[in-house]
């Protein structure tokens, strides 16, 4: 080991979508040992042991995992391949995946002409305006033939044959013009009902409803004239060709922009659109997190909850990914509120998500989002708007708060340390600035911030350490306790006295506070001292000041076990 670098190794325990570190152990192999014990167990779905290392010198913090089992995030029912899938036959083109990859190869297209992979695939007049638009076709074909997994064939051979697929798929539409039933009415029901015993009843089914679409000048408007359509009581081929053109429709941004209506808050938008997704859209309102939705929105989030529309759920899920790592800010805020954002946002997803590896997907892009957000420019910059060390410390610590991803809250850490070692600021720490007393107070504050703070144990015992030894100088240099203890006052005063600076927060966690504590214990141990406290007083009186001060005890932190004794005696 380098001279002056500190090594330990942490142990960490994952349920549900949180790590929680179990142990710190000091050697590699029974930290290795223990781990691989837990593991085994199966108390865990995932066990992982971090090398964390400081440099005393640099004043650097360095982790590396060494060990991990079961960490790898499964596929989360809401992924989807996002590759061009080659369509050899007609019934590939209108799959699931044929319709995503016209969707990837013709988005600009789709949007400006303002119709849906299924409507080109079920509508002629769609086909022969795309057929005339240029090379659009040409260029679409190109680039499928070009993502074969196919050495033997050259790139002209394999778009002739999906130029071929092309041609079958419009002689379909040809064969099936005159069959297609009327949905003029607006009545689902009759048709149907008419096509239940039909070979290609589905095909037959999407095509009356792109037609029915014909009229219609947006496309918030067609999702309107499908949406109306969804019901419980139909029949689950039916629901699924719902699905699909409301997904598709959904692909569309300036749905979700017309449905949720205007937002200036990002942050908001997209927690609307994970409540929707979830079909939880209701909860959020009445949470007051958002104003009343629409009826038409409140009747697909119910649907979306049961599970019956997972084609609009995939869509919607994207939405959520796409909007978190988009380059727009999610507030109007500084860093710090951007990031407290991002902060808030993965804890209420942590509520609303039941599929662990959807929330790890999300984490994760809330994590990447919040990097580009943390690097040393902008930590720098918050700092110059800080004077003082000590507030700069605090700013940090405010900072590591609202961060999400332990490299982001390492990154955010490792500026601590070096402003607390600097020469120049050294003196400010230690209070010969100015109100050495109050300066304790505030070291006090920073390091309640720092147990609290996300960090590793190491990051939190060094800071906590350096904090105690500013406090410790300055309580040299006051001789605060060596003050009061000279007072002409009772035992039972000074002690008071001294409490209440442990429970206003004056002393650190550390040798601080055990100087102050030692110091109230050899009052206490003084014979009478518990009679001091009571003398001249009523029963009642008496016992009011032993309750007073056993709370005094309590708020200072001192342990009771040992003192109630004393003060019963």
């Amino acid at each position: 080991m380098t001279l002056g670098v500190n090594v330990h190794y942490e142990i960490l325990g994952r349920r549900g979508s949180s790590w929680t570190i179990l142990d710190v152990i000091k050697e590699r192999e029974p930290a290795t040992k223990l781990a691989t014990d837990l593991w085994e167990s199966k108390k865990y779905t995932g066990v992982r042991v971090l090398k964390e290392s400081y440099d005393s010198d640099t004043h650097a913090f360095a982790s590396i995992e060494i060990f991990t089992r079961g960490s790898v995030s499964k596929k989360s029912k809401y992924d989807q391949t996002g590759q061009i899938s080659p369509c050899l036959t007609p019934d590939d083109l209108y799959s699931a995946d044929g319709r995503r990859s016209i969707w990837d190869l013709m988005e600009n297209t789709l949007l400006d002409w303002r119709i849906t992979p299924t409507e080109l695939l079920h509508s002629l007049d769609h086909y022969y305006k795309l057929y005339n638009a240029g090379t659009k076709l040409q260029n679409a074909v190109q680039r499928t033939a070009v993502s074969f997994e196919d050495e033997e064939d050259s790139i002209q051979q394999r778009m002739r044959k999906i130029y071929k697929v092309i041609d079958a798929s419009v002689e379909i539409m040809k064969q099936n013009k005159e069959k297609i039933p009327s949905l003029e009415m607006g009545r689902l029901r009759p048709v149907i009902e008419q096509l239940e015993k039909a070979s290609n009843k589905r095909f037959l089914l999407m095509s009356a409803l792109v037609e029915y679409l014909r009229p219609t000048l947006t496309i918030t408007d067609k999702f309107g004239r499908i949406a109306v359509f969804l019901s419980n009581r139909h029949p689950d081929w039916v629901n699924d060709i719902l699905d699909q053109l409301i997904s598709e429709f959904l692909l569309h941004p300036t749905v979700m922009e017309q449905l949720l209506g205007e937002h200036t808050n990002r942050g908001t938008y997209i927690l609307e659109i994970a409540h929707m997704q979830t079909g939880q859209l209701s909860a959020l309102a009445e949470k007051g997190r958002s104003p009343a939705f629409s009826d038409e929105l409140m009747r697909l989030s119910g649907f979306l909850a049961e599970d019956i529309l997972p084609k609009t759920s995939h869509v919607l899920f994207d939405r959520v990914r796409k909007e978190i790592i988009a380059a727009k800010p999610v507030n109007d805020g500084g860093l710090v509120e951007q990031l407290q954002a991002l902060h808030d946002m993965q804890e209420i997803f942590r509520e609303i998500y039941t599929d662990v590896h959807a929330l790890d997907t999300l984490s994760e892009d809330l994590t990447a989002r919040a990097s580009r957000l943390i690097n040393s420019q902008s930590i720098s910059e918050l700092l110059d708007i800080h004077p003082s060390p000590v507030s700069k410390v605090g700013a940090l610590l405010d900072l590591e708060a609202a961060v999400i991803g332990m490299p982001n809250k390492r990154l955010v850490a490792n500026f601590i340390l070096p402003i607390l070692s600097r020469p120049d600021n050294e003196a400010i720490f230690m209070g010969l600035d100015n109100q050495p007393i109050q300066r304790m107070n505030e070291l006090v504050h920073l390091q309640k911030k720092v147990m609290l703070a996300d960090l590793t144990e190491m990051h939190k015992r060094k800071i906590a350490e350096k904090l105690d030894e500013f406090c410790r100088i300055i309580l040299d240099n006051t001789q605060v306790l060596k003050k009061l203890h000279q007072l002409d006052i009772s035992l039972q005063e000074k002690a008071q006295k001294i409490l209440s600076m442990m429970a206003e927060g004056y002393f650190t966690d550390g040798d601080c506070k055990m100087r102050a504590e030692h110091q109230v214990r050899i009052y206490m141990k003084q014979k009478g001292f518990t009679e001091g406290l009571i003398k001249g007083l009523g029963r009642e009186e008496a016992e009011q000041v032993l309750l007073d001060f056993r709370k005094l005890l309590e708020q200072a932190g001192i342990n009771k076990s040992d003192t109630d004794a004393k003060i019963e005696s």
